[in-house]
């Protein structure tokens, strides 16, 4: 008996690898607005290796009460492809967010084994392709930004110090934003570009986050935080950084000085 089941496997895995080139493109909706109804194509694609079949869809998943698709049922022939209209009807009320799922497209014959014939195989399995189905819902006039607020950094620093930035970031649209932070640091021999990880934020939050850049040379260089969201970009205002090897500014080193002439004048006084 396990001699059979392997031989019976062994055969499987040939044709499995062989027999067929059976492939569905993705339906994916991208953003789509509460109370909308939308239409895309999605292609069901056969090689010359795979054999005259009828097919049915299937839907599964979250979108699976607001799909529908055209045709449902159909024959496809051997290396030919068949071209399906995705139906989504986005309700009113929907939830904001991701919705996910699945459009399967399954063979009702089963592979025929050596020697047989379509639909008669003694030894077959069932052939399906499945299309990833995505869409996320967003309300009617949704508009996705975010800016930067606030750029907090020390403007004298040292050669070779890591300096720290601490950089605000609020959603100012009105539907959750994905905000890309990018660090341009700038100076006369040219620019240094420090991307950021991506910061999600829900409407009105504001969060900070820290990003780092090397000092390595004395200069001065122009700091601007740039944020892509939705396809757009903005920038915050310059900060300017001087790197020397003075850690006193100029204001501090006068306060400094003046602090030492008064206390060299109490204790003369004292004396």
């Amino acid at each position: 008996m396990l001699k059979k089941i392997l031989i019976i496997s062994a055969i499987l895995s040939i044709f499995i690898g062989m027999a067929s080139g059976l492939g569905i493109t993705h339906a994916g909706f991208g953003d789509v607005e509460q109370g909308k109804t939308y239409d895309i194509p999605v292609t069901v694609i056969t090689s010359e290796l795979d054999f005259d079949n009828h097919f049915v869809i299937e839907i599964e998943g979250e979108l699976t009460d607001w799909v529908s698709v055209i045709p449902m049922e159909f024959d496809l022939p051997a290396g030919e492809s068949q071209t399906l209209v995705v139906n989504l009807e986005v309700p009113e009320n929907a939830r904001l967010g991701e919705y996910k799922g699945s459009i399967t497209a399954v063979g009702q014959q089963g592979v025929p084994a050596p020697g047989e014939t379509p639909g008669g195989a003694a030894v077959g399995y069932t052939i399906a392709a499945r299309s990833l189905l995505s869409a996320s819902v967003i309300k009617p006039g949704a508009v996705e930004s975010a800016a930067v607020t606030s750029v907090n950094v020390l403007g004298k620093v040292k050669p070779d110090s890591v300096v720290k930035f601490d950089i605000s970031i609020k959603n100012t649209g009105n539907v959750p934003a994905i905000a890309t932070p990018t660090l341009l640091v700038s100076s006369d021999i040219g620019t240094t570009e420090i991307p950021g990880v991506p910061v999600e934020l829900e409407v009105d939050e504001e969060t900070t986050i820290k990003m780092y850049w090397d000092a390595l040379e004395k200069g001065t260089y122009t700091a601007v935080v740039s944020i892509a969201c939705s396809g757009t970009t903005v920038n915050s205002d310059p900060v300017s950084i001087t790197v020397t090897d003075s850690s006193l500014s100029g204001m501090q080193a006068y306060l400094v000085l003046i602090a030492i002439l008064g206390a060299a004048v109490l204790l003369r006084q004292r004396s």
